[in-house]
């Protein structure tokens, strides 16, 4: 393809104009010496990665084998028993160890909320898990479970040692128990006196406390439900002997019966 130029003296000079694969050739040139410098680099690099690797693997004496497994943050949960869930193996090779597995075999384990497992060269494999803390007493077909604050059940042989808590019961409870209790913590004088609650139709609860008295309260409108009674208390939060329940299912009004006496008809 020929071009003309104007020089000084206004005559046209005709030039050639290369085409452009031949213009663009130094920089394709360029390309492959990159893309060849690029894939011997990190090939190289490869390959001493995996020779290495392999060696590290392959390295049997004491430097690299597990000696220890600790445990932190158990209270309820035994050393035993977590690793015994976690397949974790002594005289095993550190490299070998799949961490990402064992934590998740560890958070399957009921009272167990998470899990972080790490190494600690050269012989040292370390577990720090945190345990859910029980909120409640669930009871289900005459057998009694622990609930957490997630309504997670927590099954554990010795509930004995947790007969503080207290006791929810009926279809649903153990799901909606973390929220009747955390209301229930704005009002500590009642909160203090609560003996067991139960799940009325999965819609609602009723819930007893000292002296025998049920408190029946409503589907909706739970805290101030509480709050009024908790202005129904004396000064130290308690009632009077003879109440026997306090109907607030109907936030318009208080329906108080009375021990030995004919209650007010009840409204569902």
């Amino acid at each position: 393809m020929l071009e003309y130029e104007k020089n000084n003296k206004k005559t046209f000079v005709a030039r050639t104009k290369k085409p452009l694969a031949l213009r663009l050739r130094p920089f394709f040139m360029l390309f492959k010496s990159s893309l060849f410098l690029c894939g011997l680099f990190f090939g190289s690099l490869g390959y001493v990665y995996f020779f290495y690797c392999d060696k590290i693997l392959e390295y049997k004496n004491d430097k690299f084998i597990v000696k220890k497994i600790t445990f932190d943050g158990n209270d309820k949960i035994p050393d035993t028993l977590l690793l015994k869930a976690s397949g974790l193996r002594y005289m095993s090779n550190i490299f070998l160890i799949p961490l990402q597995e064992v934590k998740q075999k560890l958070e399957k384990v009921a009272w167990i909320r998470s899990a972080v497992v790490y190494r600690k060269f050269p012989d040292i494999i370390y577990v720090r898990v945190s345990e859910r803390i029980p909120i409640a007493i669930f009871q289900s077909k005459y057998k009694l479970h622990l609930v957490d604050a997630e309504g997670v059940i927590l099954d554990h042989d010795g509930i004995g040692n947790f007969s503080n808590l207290p006791i929810v019961i009926g279809e649903g409870a153990e799901k909606e128990a973390p929220h009747l209790l955390q209301c229930l913590d704005h009002f500590p004088q009642i909160r203090k006196q609560l003996v067991f609650a139960l799940r009325v139709s999965k819609r609602r609860w009723n819930i007893k406390i000292n002296k025998g008295i049920t408190v029946k309260l409503p589907e909706k409108g739970l805290m101030q439900a509480l709050g009024i009674l908790d202005e129904l208390s004396d000064s130290n939060g308690f009632f009077n002997d003879d109440i026997s329940s306090i109907d607030l299912r109907m936030l318009d009004r208080v329906i108080i019966s009375h021990k030995n006496k004919i209650a007010d008809p009840s409204v569902e």
